[in-house]
C-alpha cells in the first residue's frame, strides 16, 4: 500500500482559494505557511504570470497581508522558509502597496532599525513606506516643525535621492525644522538653490 503524500504548496495554494476559515487554519502552521507563501510570491501575477494559479496566489496574499499581519515580527515569521532575496522584496513590496493594510503596522517597522535590517534588502522595498508615512506627517505638521529623523531613519543606509526627495517635499511645503534646512542647504545644495529660487519666483 502506497504511503498517502502530503500535499504540495500549489494544493495549499489552491485550496485556500476564497476560502479564509483555511487560510486562518495555515497561518497557525508554522512549519508550513513560509514555504506555502514562498511559492505563492514566486507564481502571483506581479510576475507576469497571468494562470489561473496566479490568482489563487494573489488573494492568499492579499489575505495574509490585510488580516494576519499584525505587528512587524510578523514578517519574520513569514521569511523563515523564503530562500530568495527578491521574494522578500516582492512580498514587502507587495505589503506596503495595499491600501487595506494597517498603518500601525508601517509606522512600527520604521521605527524598529534592527527589524528593517534582519528583513533586509530594504533599499528595495522602504521607499513606499517612507513616502506613505512622510504624506501623512507633512499633511499634518505645523509649519518648521518636521526634522530629519521624523521624515527618515537616518541609521539606515538610504539612497540618497529618496533623502534629497523627502527633504525637498518637506522644504517646498514649508514644514521643514530651521536647523534641519541647514543640513538640505549642505547637503543637497542643488535642490536647494532650485527649490528656494521657485518658492521666490512664487511670491
Amino acid at each position: 500500500m502506497m504511503e498517502k503524500q502530503p500535499p504540495t504548496s500549489q494544493q495549499y495554494i489552491n485550496t485556500a482559494f476564497q476560502n479564509p476559515e483555511f487560510v486562518q487554519q495555515l497561518w497557525c502552521e508554522e512549519d508550513k505557511i513560509s514555504t506555502i507563501l514562498s511559492h505563492a510570491v514566486k507564481e502571483c501575477s506581479v510576475n507576469e504570470n497571468n494562470s489561473p494559479l496566479s490568482i489563487c496566489c494573489d488573494y492568499l496574499i492579499d489575505y495574509v497581508c490585510v488580516y494576519l499581519v499584525k505587528k512587524p515580527s510578523d514578517f519574520l515569521y513569514i521569511f523563515a522558509s523564503f530562500d530568495q532575496a527578491k521574494d522578500k522584496i516582492t512580498f514587502m513590496n507587495l505589503y506596503f502597496q495595499n491600501y487595506l493594510t494597517h498603518n500601525t503596522v508601517t509606522y512600527a517597522l520604521l521605527k524598529n532599525i534592527t527589524l528593517i535590517n534582519e528583513i533586509g534588502e530594504y533599499q528595495y522595498w522602504i521607499e513606499y513606506p517612507l513616502k506613505f508615512r512622510a504624506t501623512k506627517l507633512i499633511q499634518n505638521a505645523s509649519q518648521g516643525s518636521l526634522t530629519i529623523t521624523a521624515l527618515f531613519p537616518t541609521e539606515l543606509d538610504l539612497p540618497e535621492e529618496m533623502k534629497d526627495y523627502l527633504l525637498s517635499w518637506a522644504f517646498v511645503e514649508n514644514k521643514l525644522a530651521e536647523t534641519d534646512i541647514e543640513y538640505f542647504r549642505t547637503h543637497y545644495a542643488r535642490s536647494y538653490e532650485m527649490l528656494k529660487q521657485a518658492k521666490q519666483n512664487n511670491k
